[in-house]
């Protein structure tokens, strides 16, 4: 219905002009370099109101056309130009003009100052826009376009492949303008060809939603990236082949296309060689450890189909499809060893060795219609999602325990929002979501688990926990906003709906092959929250502020019954506010402030509030039964941004402190052979606070940059274990440097360091102070000794430090050479990994008052044969 009220506004004065005779007012949109000035937004105004009487956008040569009726030239007009980077520009039209050229003025020169770093034009910033040369920062060994981001100054990309800037995450990140990809953007860093990327734009305060670009301003970037004309025109294809020893094989094919009218990424992925496909789906599989590449440790079957295309019905209008299968099968070994440190000296341990076997199979498909542009936005996205995950677990602690599991999601969601401008100073807006998602669970344990506290202390065969999860979400959200030169003024209102069913239940095989059922042990639990909410927000946009104030508020009125457990029942409302502050100020030319603060309330869900003990583990159960409202928070963060964009520097400070109030605190029992948790309404407090500062800077001669970082963070908290209350207080020191100077031409090095230090103590006597020093070194070098070439040797280095535990530490190697046959457009790489035939790799952390240390086994030394070619 509202689509149909869009295009009637739309269709309406079109019908009604079409008996008119119309004069063509047509000119050009440039800059002051001559340059187009593509996508310029043209208004055709009444002087004596400034009402905007017809609107359209200069095309990608800068030219622009106007329909003019009769009855307009009754009255004194204007042309009107607006840009992003650039001034305002308005010129008068008589009755007979027939061209009108604009030349555009860059926005403030003196606080946006277009900037061309040396001759070679490694970096340009026009207004918000920064524009990274990939040839500048890409060199021979360089691959995909993540190789490229990791290099950029001011620009931080994660082992994950999470992109931030000025320590935020970015918001969008769009290929030629358009978001092919969402939230999984990992497809395109690891697929695109450096030899395709022509720029890398950095869009500060990106504003997705063309309609509110100078209306609502944003706190964070969005990065663009541009290809070469070249890669525009054509279909890229390309496959990989991997042949391994010990027996292994790696295969993918891909097929991509950047064209105006469509985009895609489509990829087929199989392998068994340990490479995982979390980074494109999101689906994370058996747990391995972070500090190294999960392929180290991971024994996998993995295949995958994942598919994105975006289809451009017009500039402004295209239909998108995103969607991925997986079929997974992987295998770990490992060993965990636990220590909770007690006051008195008191400690509880206990040791696990695991086999795991996780089975996979994930579908997911999302289909999504959008109209973004200057006057009108429509969104419209149905996403279905449904996966199977079959496990299977055997513990030594020293007595055998296997563990079966199987666990499936289906979800279905469906979401529609719009924005509607009314004579350019009032913004309507509207938001539906739906979600309905259901999970059935099922865990066996052999043999049976915890008989002290299910069987009277008797052992027996097998422990059958079953849980089943309903969800069903709709939210409806109306909102209106006022227009006032840079002022905004807005209020929202909604509803949101939420009904939820947890069933649970425990059956035990005894020895005579009946089954019984332990007394307590389930749940047939129905929740329900309705949640009415509105606010206000202030927002002002200048040239050198950013501010924005919001006061939502809600009311919201929740209910719940456990039909297994009388008792186990509250119903009651509660009224909350939650206000928040976004302040930027542009300090200078390119410098900036900022402070950013923000109250948040928890409540509970159903997953929180069940009384009946599930157990998730052959030795832990837990019954919750927390308040509604389980914590509020107060968060504050505030930092400074230096940026020299002329001398290729960035630097980001920033501080944060959060001070939490919990209504329930987590009440453990901790045993050799048993966790039991349950949460009890003991009112406490917590703190956290910390710095961080990242340096970045480009170094010309040596075609690198230089990363340096560090942070300092404490926290404060009460734990309440073993019926013991005790405080818990953490330091933690860390510090990072990288650099990847190409000393020679023939010569590059790669060099990175990073040190972690953390301390954990408590003012309750006797309690043992915790410390740990974490090391963790990488070193390569690669030699090109002729044209196509190439030599790479690399290592890491981990070393462990702990009071109490043996010094643990890790080397590996590994070692390629590699030849580029330029005419053929065929890569042959002849490697060999795990040099050093490094078996295990031990780890230890620390967290409050526990100790972990882990230890997983890893693939041997391996040879492999790898081809990549273009067709």
């Amino acid at each position: 219905m509202n689509r149909v009220l869009l295009l009637l506004l739309y269709w309406i004065p079109a019908f009604a002009a079409s008996g008119q005779t119309a004069r063509e007012l047509s000119g050009t949109v440039r800059d002051t370099l001559g340059n187009a000035v593509p996508g310029a937004t043209v208004t055709l105004i009444r002087l004596k109101d400034q009402a905007g009487l017809l609107f359209t956008t200069a095309n990608a040569s800068g030219t622009y056309i106007l329909q003019l009726l009769p009855e307009y030239l009754k009255d004194s007009l204007a042309v009107k130009v607006t840009a992003a980077g650039f001034l305002k520009n308005q010129q008068h039209t008589g009755p007979h003009t027939a061209v009108i050229d604009f030349t555009m003025q860059p926005a403030e020169a003196s606080l946006l100052p277009n900037v061309t770093v040396s001759n070679q034009a490694a970096l340009v910033q026009k207004g918000d826009t920064l524009s990274y040369d990939a040839a500048h920062f890409t060199e021979k060994s360089d691959r995909r376009l993540g190789d490229i981001i990791k290099k950029l100054p001011g620009v931080e990309m994660d082992e994950s492949g999470v992109i931030k800037y000025k320590g935020k995450m970015i918001n969008k990140f769009y290929i030629e303008g358009d978001n092919l990809l969402d939230d999984r953007y990992t497809i395109a860093t690891d697929n695109i060809n450096v030899a395709d990327v022509d720029k890398v734009q950095i869009i500060e305060h990106n504003q997705d939603v063309k309609m509110l670009n100078g209306i609502v301003p944003s706190d964070r970037a969005g990065v663009n990236i541009i290809l070469k004309n070249r890669s525009k025109l054509k279909l890229i294809n390309n496959a990989e082949l991997t042949g391994a020893l010990p027996k292994a094989y790696a295969a993918e094919g891909k097929s991509m296309a950047f064209k105006p009218k469509f985009k895609a990424i489509n990829e087929i992925k199989l392998n068994d060689i340990g490479v995982t496909y979390t980074r494109e789906s999101g689906i994370s599989g058996l747990q391995t450890p972070g500090a190294i590449d999960a392929a180290r440790a991971l024994f996998n079957n993995s295949k995958m189909v994942n598919i994105n295309n975006l289809y451009k019905l017009n500039p402004h209008t295209g239909i998108k499809l995103n969607g991925f299968y997986i079929k997974d099968h992987q295998q770990t070994s490992n060993m965990f060893r636990t220590r909770y440190y007690l006051p008195g000296r008191d400690s509880v341990a206990y040791t696990e060795q695991n086999q795991n076997q996780l089975e996979t199979g994930a579908l997911y498909l999302d289909l999504n219609y959008t109209v973004n542009s200057p006057k009108a936005y429509f969104n419209t996205t149905g996403a279905l999602n449904h996966s199977r995950n079959t496990g299977n677990m055997i513990t030594r602690t020293p007595n055998r325990i296997a563990e079966a599991s199987q666990y499936t999601t289906t979800d279905f969601s469906h979401a529609i929002s719009g924005y509607l401008m009314i004579r350019k100073k009032h913004l309507l807006s509207y938001r539906n979501a739906f979600n309905y998602t259901e999970n059935p669970q099922q865990a066996q344990f052999e043999p049976g688990a915890l008989p002290d506290l299910l069987n009277n202390r008797l052992s027996y065969l097998q422990t059958l926990q079953y849980r089943r999860l309903q969800y069903f979400n709709n939210g409806t959200v109306l909102g209106y906003n006022k227009v006032l030169a840079n002022w905004t003024l807005g209020f929202n209102a909604g509803i949101n709906l939420q009904q939820h069913q947890l069933d649970s239940r425990v059956a035990l095989l005894q020895n005579d092959s009946s089954h019984t059922v332990p007394p307590g042990f389930g749940n047939a639990l129905y929740w329900k929250k309705n949640e009415l909410f509105a606010g206000a927000s202030l927002t002002y946009n200048g040239d050198r502020i950013h501010l924005t104030l919001s006061a939502p508020a809600k009311w919201q009125h929740y209910q719940y019954t456990n039909d297994s457990l009388t008792a186990n029942k509250d119903r009651g409302s509660r009224f909350t506010h939650e206000p928040s502050v976004n302040w930027e100020y542009r300090v200078g030319r390119e410098h900036s402030l900022f402070l950013d603060y923000r109250l948040d309330y928890k409540t509970a869900g159903i997953q929180q509030v069940y009384g009946g003990p599930i157990i998730s583990g052959y030795r832990n159960f837990a019954s919750y039964e927390t308040p509604f409202l389980m914590s509020r928070n107060h968060n504050i963060r505030a930092g400074f941004g230096y940026k020299r964009v002329i001398k290729l520097l960035f630097a980001d400070f920033d501080v944060q402190y959060a001070a939490t109030k919990n209504f329930f605190m987590y009440s453990t029992l901790i045993r050799d052979n048993l966790t039991v948790v349950k949460a009890l309404p003991i009112i406490n407090n917590s703190e956290t606070g910390g710095t961080s500062i990242r340096v970045g800077k480009y170094i010309f001669s040596l075609n690198t940059t230089l990363v340096l970082s560090g942070a300092l963070n404490t926290s404060k908290s009460q734990q309440l274990q073993n019926e013991q209350l005790f405080d818990t207080r953490s330091l933690t020191k860390s510090a990072g440097i990288s650099i990847t100077p190409t000393v020679l031409k023939w010569l590059k090095l790669d060099l990175s360091s990073s040190y972690l230090q953390y301390h954990t103590w408590s003012g309750q006597a006797n309690f043992q102070l915790q410390q740990l020093r974490q090391w963790k070194q990488q070193s390569g070098v690669t030699i090109y000794p002729s044209k196509g070439l190439s030599f790479n040797f690399t290592n890491q280095y981990y070393h462990f430090v702990q009071k109490g535990n043996p010094v643990t530490s890790s080397l590996f190697m590994d070692v390629y050479a590699q030849y580029n046959f330029d005419k053929t457009k065929l890569l042959l790489r002849l490697s060999c990994t795990n040099i050093a035939g490094t078996a295990y790799f031990e780890t230890l952390r620390i967290s409050d008052n526990v100790v972990y240390t882990a230890s997983y086994a890893l693939r041997p030394r391996m040879l492999r044969l790898w081809a990549a070619f273009d067709f």
